[in-house]
């Protein structure tokens, strides 16, 4: 190549300069490159705010069906408002006993929670629900709510675990008779106790108070729950004392 047809080769390739840089580094070129960044930063941004939002809506969600969860147990321990309690609603320590008059050890907790009551009056509140699991358990369970409707719960109560040994010897019928006979020692309205029990009126709280104990995972009477903590079994009174006087100091 000749110097002058250099010559005119450079001069030629100056004035294309531009023409022959990459696009990347052209004016336009950068300005895609510059936008394509911050829409990159945008997107990313975009999808950490999604991502932290659906966290969020999970999180919220998980504590909703959790206080539910919580809001569940707590109706199935202390029942549909239907129950016979001693001792006042606002008492420090509340104790709920799933129990069944024909269980021999719910015979023995019998005497406990009514010591317990007297003992700490108006310091706690125990209430009774139903668990009826063996033979004639209903009919006795219903026998106490006709009493109750009539003001004499749990002097029926009373009666029904202090014969037991005596009732569970009893066939249908006779089982029948013999707690209209106690209906009467209690002086209750003989003929409306009877249709009462006739009628099963009050069965639908034996199914509720069932279908709580169930949902609680009870597995056998008498089971107690002394402010949640749940306890399974007949224990002496100086076991529930202990766990009480423990509760009312703190």
């Amino acid at each position: 190549m000749s110097l002058n047809e250099r010559i005119e080769y450079l001069e030629m390739k100056n004035r294309h300069k531009n023409k022959l840089l990459p696009w990347y580094k052209k004016w336009w070129g950068v300005v895609i490159i510059i936008f394509g960044l911050f829409l990159l930063i945008f997107i990313v941004t975009a999808a950490n705010y999604i991502i932290v939002q659906i966290k969020d809506i999970k999180g919220n969600q998980a504590s909703l069906n959790q206080e539910a969860e919580i809001q569940k147990i707590t109706q199935a321990i202390d029942g549909r408002g239907e129950n016979y309690s001693l001792g006042p609603i606002n008492a420090k320590v509340k104790i709920v006993i799933f129990s069944d008059y024909a269980c021999p050890y719910c015979m023995q907790a019998e005497p406990v929670i009514r010591s317990l009551a007297n003992q700490y009056g108006d310091q706690i509140r125990i209430t009774f629900r139903d668990y009826p699991l063996h033979m004639n358990s209903i009919e006795l369970a219903l026998a106490a709510n006709c009493a109750g409707v009539q003001n004499k719960f749990w002097e029926m109560n009373h009666l029904l675990f202090n014969q037991q040994d005596d009732i569970s010897k009893l066939n249908e019928v006779e089982l029948s008779d013999k707690l209209k006979t106690m209906a009467q020692e209690l002086k209750l309205n003989s003929a409306d106790f009877a249709t009462c029990l006739d009628n099963k009126t009050y069965l639908y709280r034996l199914n509720d108070d069932f279908a709580d104990a169930e949902l609680l995972g009870s597995e056998g009477t008498p089971t107690w729950f002394i402010n949640r903590y749940k306890i399974t079994g007949y224990y002496p009174e100086e076991y529930f004392t202990s766990i009480i006087d423990g509760l009312l100091a703190q």
